[in-house]
Parts: C-alpha cells; sequence; structure tokens
C-alpha cells in the first residue's frame, strides 16, 4: 500500500486515541496543498524555476488530486510561486477526501456523529496504526539524527511549517529537534510556502481583529 505525502501528513495529525486532528483546520488545509506539491515535485512532474512552480512532465499518476493539481498548473498559463499555489488549493473539501480515501483503504476508521443531534460530522480514527507507527517511528529517528531521504525531508518541512513537528514527536527533546529539522529542511521549498501562507492568514485574522477591538473601543467613547 502506497501512501503519499498528503495521506501521511493526516496520519501524522491524528491522535490514536481519539482521532482528533493536533493542529487547526487552517494549518492541516495549507499543509495538505504543500503536501500535494511536494509530491508532484518529488515525481518530476513539476520543479521550481526562478522561484516559480513550472510543469515538466503533464504525465497523469493516477491520483485525482495529483493529477487534477497538475492539470490546473499546465492549464494556468504562467509560473506562479508556490505560495500561491498553497493559498488557491487549500480547502477543506481535499482534506476530506483524502480522509476518506485512508478509510476506504482500512488505515482510518470513519465515524458519523451529530453535534446537538442535528448538525451531521465525521471524524477519523486510526484503524489499522502500523501505518502511523511505522511512519512515527522513521521520523522519529531521523530527527534524533538518522539520514534522511528527499520523501521523509519534504514530509518534515511541511509538518514543521504546520507547527507539528512538537505535536507529533514530544518525546524528542526541543532543542535537538529544531536543529535537526533545519537542517534537513533548509532547501524544501514546499514547507516555506505552506509557513508563509499560514502566516499571511493568521496576520490578517490578528489584524481584523484588532481593528474590531479599536472600532468597538471608539464606538462606546462616542456613545
Amino acid at each position: 500500500m502506497r501512501l503519499t505525502l498528503v495521506d501521511e501528513l493526516l496520519l501524522l495529525t491524528r491522535r490514536e486515541q481519539d482521532g482528533r486532528s493536533l493542529i487547526g483546520a487552517t494549518e492541516l488545509d495549507c499543509g495538505v496543498a504543500g503536501a500535494l506539491l511536494a509530491e508532484l515535485a518529488l515525481a518530476e512532474r513539476v520543479q521550481l524555476v526562478d522561484g516559480r512552480i513550472a510543469v515538466v512532465d503533464p504525465s497523469p499518476l493516477g491520483d485525482p488530486d495529483l493529477d487534477a493539481l497538475l492539470e490546473r498548473i499546465a492549464a494556468d498559463g504562467r509560473p506562479r510561486k508556490a505560495d500561491r499555489w498553497v493559498s488557491r488549493m487549500r480547502r477543506d473539501t481535499i482534506r476530506k477526501r483524502r480522509l476518506a480515501r485512508l478509510a476506504a483503504m482500512g488505515v482510518l476508521e470513519a465515524r458519523e456523529h451529530k453535534v446537538l443531534g442535528l448538525f451531521p460530522y465525521t471524524d477519523y480514527t486510526v484503524r489499522d496504526p502500523s501505518h502511523r507507527q511505522e511512519l512515527h517511528a522513521r521520523l522519529e529517528a531521523i530527527l534524533n539524527g538518522a539520514p534522511s531521504d528527499d520523501r521523509s525531508s519534504a514530509l518534515l518541512a511541511i509538518a514543521h511549517a504546520c507547527r507539528l513537528d512538537r505535536k507529533a514527536f514530544p518525546e524528542v527533546d526541543g532543542k535537538v529537534r529544531r536543529r535537526r529539522v533545519k537542517e534537513i529542511t533548509e532547501d524544501e521549498w514546499a514547507g516555506r510556502a505552506v509557513a508563509k501562507v499560514i502566516a499571511s492568514i493568521q496576520a490578517g485574522v490578528q489584524a481584523a481583529a484588532t481593528a474590531a477591538v479599536i472600532g468597538g473601543s471608539a464606538g462606546s467613547s462616542s456613545s
């Protein structure tokens, strides 16, 4: 069974005991988008040329989400920076579709719930822990100094950009983890793009919150 970077990222976010995500939806959706781009790069379908994503091989990979993104990049007309594609592709529909795919593969188990008995939602618990355990052990070893490979480095860069690494690997000493992440992810452009989009979104939220507070204060003063 071959898992993509998106699948592995989603597995890392799952808490085994209850299936809840270790990070928020904004971070996760940006991470999923970045992982799609990184997977296309690892498959030698796209590459970074002068700081922008360019298609070098339009051949489909047989994965609907990867092929849809590859086709969209090819049809766009001009190369764009990686963070633009992360921003464009950060949709919860992709995340939900990939989680459902993992459930269909038997890796996760989908459980239906309703909030207040009215609003349905689905959570995903780990059904077959062997995949997550193998992934976690491999990445933990790399964080503790074992040699890395291109796929693992790309995944760790995205996990770090999503602020997932410290939550997924609490057993790794913080100083060791930060130093190792810096060493192996320095050239990982997908991770940088994810971090940039997340920072931009959070800055916008903070600016809106500050404006609301200032506006509320002004209104109270004038009344």
